[in-house]
């Protein structure tokens, strides 16, 4: 069983990427560190900060989502990607899903929503 243990958080809302650390961390996981866009993320991942998973979130205000998912699995293609989103689209789940991402969820989600597709990557 693999087991999901360090988190990287990408969205580029402060508030939610607080409120998801803080839920995590209560829940056991370890939250290496939050971005609110590619160039956080990518400095945590080259600065050491290898994570089971990374959350994304597929819309920014100055890049695409998918654009992030792309590099990402190109450099590090073991890290599962969570993709969190608002964009209620069906093209979007199988597009994200092509992209190399291992499963969607939809805002607004609760925490137990988020703990329970975080423990269906683990297996």
């Amino acid at each position: 069983m693999n087991r999901i243990q360090k988190i990287i958080i990408v969205d580029d809302s402060a508030v939610l990427r607080t409120t998801i650390q803080n839920a995590l961390n209560s829940e056991g996981y370890d939250v290496m560190a939050t971005a609110q866009g590619s160039q956080e993320l990518f400095n945590a991942l080259n600065n050491g900060f290898i994570p089971d998973l990374i959350l994304l979130d597929m819309f920014f205000p100055e890049e695409s989502g998918m654009d992030i998912l792309k590099s990402l699995k190109e450099t590090y293609p073991n890290i599962k990607v969570l993709v969190i989103t608002a964009m209620h689209r069906e093209s979007l789940n199988k597009e994200v899903k092509a992209a190399g991402a291992d499963d969607i969820l939809y805002k607004p989600f609760d925490m137990d929503d988020l703990t329970l597709a975080i423990q269906k990557l683990a297996i």
